[in-house]
């Protein structure tokens, strides 16, 4: 029994990987919310480990790793996983990609954001109240959109990115992208999508 089981799923992520296209990209993130700047539109400080005070940076280029695999003639699932540089965060992207022409792909999505820069405490204040997260959570949920315009294997896309953490900690992205594809079977999906 657990032969077949281990064969079955062999099989799956095989054929799974045979049709998917593998992407990597890198973004450009132009951070803006009570995460990087206060209610005055000041940057927020905060005291680094050698006890400066320093300031959030408010831009990240993020290096990513992109999966696609398609479901239609028109629609993929897309799946992703970052790193960024500036402003700390991994990104985790999970949506979909809707092919308006064969060039213009409209993508909406879901994702799990880890924020890891020094500078994001998950307790904070709220008019001089102190408010607790008693999990100290970093793993934020977040909501994208956004249209990319695909040249063969190089893609450039524009998207919005949202991440809220509550009602008073929130952090938004307006996103450019530049993406090299590669893998699967993108030659036969780009002659269907014409």
């Amino acid at each position: 029994m657990m032969k077949k089981t281990i064969t079955l799923l062999f099989a799956t992520f095989l054929a799974l990987g045979m049709s998917a296209q593998f992407s990597v990209g890198l973004d450009y993130m132009m951070l803006s919310g009570t995460m990087v700047k206060d209610a005055e539109e000041k940057p927020v400080t905060y005291t680094n480990d050698d006890g400066v005070i320093d300031s959030t940076k408010d831009n990240s280029p993020v290096l990513n790793f992109g999966y696609t695999h398609n479901l239609s003639e028109k629609l993929d699932m897309v799946g992703s996983i970052g790193f960024g540089m500036g402003f700390g965060i991994v990104p985790m992207k999970l949506g979909v990609s809707y092919a308006m022409t064969s060039k213009i792909d409209l993508n909406a999505g879901m994702g799990l954001y880890m924020i890891t820069d020094k500078s994001f405490v998950p307790n904070g204040s709220k008019e001089g109240v102190l408010v607790e997260n008693k999990e100290g959570n970093k793993n934020l949920p977040g909501m994208n959109c956004g249209v990319a315009y695909n040249m063969n294997a190089i893609g450039i896309g524009v998207g919005y990115e949202i991440i809220s953490t509550s009602e008073w900690k929130d952090l938004s992205s307006i996103t450019i992208g530049l993406s090299y594809t590669f893998g699967g079977e993108k030659s036969e999906k780009e002659e269907v999508k014409k």
